[in-house]
């Protein structure tokens, strides 16, 4: 029996991640002539609550807890459209602790390195130079990269002349350059640990936060635009849209919570679960982001309401670690967990 309730200890993890990301970073801070933030101060506030290391043992800095923990807090990144770079370092400080390199992963654990999350270009060749696009990076960054085979750390050296790119989601950085891919600073293979099946369940987790908060703020928009004198959240048919995108957030949630149990105890549908919490996510954020824009109106499209962002990041999120096509795919060639 797979218990999918929290406990008491994760709620207050959950609870106090959320207080700090709201007032730290609210979304308002992506709107058209926000005053500026000061995202440094944020990062460091993130390292200071434990947040890089929560699912390292202590003897790597961390917090000696789990999967579900990690998820937990990705999830309210995913709300608060927290960078991919926070993710990134994450898993980050889980390569360099399993290469055993524990200067570096203390290194990303307390802040002082971040990496950014990666991909290499479609048909890339491996050993040779190609073409890379890195998500919000910093000067001084690392890479991190990953594919079926396993997960890797690259320095930023190949970066140094990069070219910018524009991305949909233009809350976020995008820069290609090219780099060799045979020459990882750490990479750890799959058979040694399931890291790419952590990355699946954590996008998983972002973009159901993703799908929570969009219900979240077309929920409180319903109870508030009025139309015919009513509250439009009064009409039927916008009771039951708003009544999918809460089931759809939630579905997302537990498989994502169930995935992360299952990688945790190395089981034997593992590979599936992980798959399954993506797609999942990824379809509940991309249904709730499209019907969010919808439900606001003709405001939904503006630049000064925040649900569009949720739409923009939930396809950023659907090309790393696999699309909606591939982990289709991938779940249909696996064997059933019932037989």
């Amino acid at each position: 029996m797979w218990d999918l309730v929290l406990s008491d200890e994760q709620a207050m993890i959950e609870n106090s991640v959320r207080d700090y990301l709201d007032r730290e970073l609210p979304l308002e801070r992506l709107r058209p002539k926000a005053a500026p933030h000061d995202l440094a101060r944020a990062r460091a506030g993130m390292a200071e609550l434990g947040l890089l290391g929560i699912g390292l043992s202590e003897a790597a800095g961390g917090s000696g807890l789990g999967l579900v923990e990690e998820a937990l807090i990705q999830r309210q990144c995913g709300r608060n459209l927290v960078s991919p770079s926070l993710l990134a370092t994450v898993l980050a400080a889980h390569v360099a602790f399993l290469a055993r390199d524990a200067t570096l992963a203390r290194a990303f654990v307390s802040g002082r390195e971040w990496a950014c999350l990666a991909m290499a270009a479609a048909n890339s060749g491996d050993g040779d130079q190609c073409p890379v696009y890195a998500f919000d990076r910093n000067p001084g960054d690392w890479l991190l990269l990953w594919n079926e085979d396993g997960m890797g750390l690259f320095d930023g050296e190949g970066f140094a002349r990069s070219q910018s790119h524009a991305c949909l989601d233009d809350s976020v950085t995008l820069q290609q350059a090219r780099i060799a891919l045979d020459r990882p600073r750490h990479w750890i293979e799959s058979n040694q640990a399931p890291l790419a099946l952590r990355a699946q369940v954590l996008i998983a987790a972002r973009m159901s936060g993703l799908a929570q908060q969009s219900c979240e703020l077309t929920v409180e928009y319903a109870k508030t635009r009025r139309q015919f004198g009513k509250p439009i959240g009064s009409f039927q048919a916008v009771k039951h849209r708003c009544a999918d995108m809460a089931l759809r957030a939630n579905l997302a949630w537990q498989q994502t919570a169930h995935a992360s149990l299952k990688v945790q105890a190395g089981a034997h549908d593992a590979v599936l679960q992980a798959a399954s919490a993506k797609l999942i996510a990824a379809q509940a954020a991309h249904e709730n982001g499209r019907a969010a824009i919808q439900l606001h109106g003709a405001i939904g499209f503006q630049s000064e309401c925040d649900v569009h962002w949720f739409m923009k990041r939930a396809h950023l999120y659907d090309q790393v670690g696999g699309s909606m096509q591939t982990l289709a795919r991938k779940i249909a060639g696996e064997p059933s967990p019932l037989w």
